[in-house]
């Protein structure tokens, strides 16, 4: 080392002023799931921890029927939900991306924005009680009743719940995703897609060999997103369905266990057990995804 060559100092300062961002970090992010995973092996409740009972937890959960029959429902929601919506969104993003009216693009971006304003129960509830109401009151039985139908009972039929689900908040489009999608598109540059059309590239071409790639970032994204979104949503089933209609489990997803394991049934202990695994789950499928989609690039 030269004489001349200073070492370099401990920033003693700098972690000062980072402690109190550290502090709430261990309080609220890292200590819960530390708490959620020493629950897991005793049997708590309410009254705070239980008897140590090992993976007596864990053995419940993978016996249990309804843990399998609520893990199928949350495959088919988050795989309908991430295909048709990114098709949707991608769709409607080409759509605006090749309109030539700046007035008419600048117009139905906010138009389509504005719909995330509204908080996420509201949404809920207008389908409820507007869309999939009952009766001749609802605006699907309406339509069904126009074409020789009749009425449905949407979200409290057992076969017809998780379509009601999948259904819900149509056409899926509006949002930030949406304009994710359109930046994505606006960022191509002007050169690679007059080559294209030199080439003879016709829209479709350009779409499925240009585009489709080029947007690989953004899809990687939402993909990850739409599972770790997927597997945490219990908006619908908390507010309409529960884990019905009724004991059929026809719309129950493990999260809606873990919320009715520990806030039902007052078994703290087993709905941790829940809970580490959907956190296992949601890490293991988004690093799988993550690395199939890098090894794609």
């Amino acid at each position: 080392m030269k004489k001349n060559q200073r070492k370099p100092k401990f920033q003693y300062k700098a972690f000062i002023w980072l402690s109190p961002a550290i502090l709430l970090l261990l309080i609220f992010s890292y200590y819960p799931p530390i708490r959620t995973l020493m629950f897991s092996f005793t049997d708590a409740n309410g009254a705070g921890i239980g008897k140590f009972i090992f993976l007596d937890n864990f053995i419940e959960l993978f016996t249990s029927p309804v843990f399998y029959r609520s893990l199928f429902n949350v495959v088919i929601f988050i795989v309908v939900g991430m295909f048709v919506g990114n098709f949707a969104t991608i769709f409607l993003a080409e759509l605006l991306y090749n309109l030539k009216s700046r007035f008419a693009s600048a117009l139905y971006r906010f138009l389509f924005i504005i719909p995330v304003l509204v908080p996420a129960v509201v949404v809920i509830l207008i389908w409820q009680y507007i869309v999939f109401a009952g009766g001749d009151s609802g605006i699907a039985n309406r339509l069904i009743n126009f074409f020789g139908g009749g009425n449905q009972n949407w979200y409290f039929d057992p076969k017809l719940a998780p379509v009601a689900i999948m259904l819900t908040a149509f056409p899926w489009v509006a949002g930030t995703s949406f304009l994710i999608y359109l930046a994505g598109l606006q960022n191509i540059s002007s050169g690679v897609i007059e080559a294209s059309k030199l080439d003879g590239a016709n829209l479709l071409q350009r779409v499925i060999r240009i585009d489709m790639p080029l947007l690989k970032g953004q899809i990687k994204y939402f993909v990850v997103m739409g599972i770790i979104g997927g597997l945490q949503n219990i908006n619908l089933q908390v507010l309409v369905t529960g884990s019905g209609p009724g004991t059929t489990n026809a719309t129950n997803v493990p999260a809606f266990m873990l919320f009715e394991e520990a806030f039902t049934y007052d078994r703290y202990g087993y709905a941790s057990a829940i809970g580490i695994v959907i956190f296992l789950m949601t890490l293991g499928v988004t690093l799988f995804n993550m690395k199939k989609l890098k090894g794609n690039d």
